[in-house]
C-alpha cells in the first residue's frame, strides 16, 4: 500500500524527530559517564585543582544537557504516538507503520 504523499512526508519528520533525540539523549548519557569518569580519575591522581574545577564544569554542561533532550524526546514520542493512533486505519499493514511502532517501543523503554 503506498500511504498519501503528506501522510508520508508528516510520518518521515516525526520518525525522524524521534530518532535523532534518541541518538543524541545516547551522546549525551556516554559523555556526561565519560567526563563523569575522567572527574573521578582525576581525583584518584590528586589532579590540580583548577584543573579539576574545570572538568566538573564540563561534567555538569553535559549532565544538564540530559534532561532538557530527555523533555523533548518526549514530546517527540507523544506526537508521533498520537500520529499513529490518528492514522493507523490509514497505513494499515505498510512499513511505516510497523518502523513507527517499533521506534515507540523501543524509545518507551527509556521512559518506563
Amino acid at each position: 500500500m503506498t500511504l498519501p504523499t503528506d501522510l508520508l512526508k508528516n510520518w518521515k519528520v516525526k520518525t525522524s524527530s524521534v530518532k535523532r533525540l534518541h541518538k543524541e539523549l545516547g551522546y549525551y548519557e556516554k559523555e556526561r559517564d565519560r567526563e563523569q569518569a575522567r572527574v573521578d580519575k582525576m581525583k584518584e591522581d590528586g589532579a590540580d585543582a583548577s584543573d579539576l574545577k574545570q572538568a566538573e564544569s564540563v561534567l555538569r554542561e553535559s549532565a544538564m544537557m540530559i534532561p532538557e533532550t530527555r523533555q523533548r524526546l518526549d514530546a517527540a514520542l507523544s506526537e508521533l504516538l498520537a500520529f499513529v493512533n490518528e492514522n493507523e486505519d490509514d497505513m494499515k499493514e505498510t512499513e511505516e507503520l510497523r518502523e513507527a511502532k517499533d521506534l515507540i517501543a523501543e524509545v518507551q523503554k527509556l521512559f518506563n
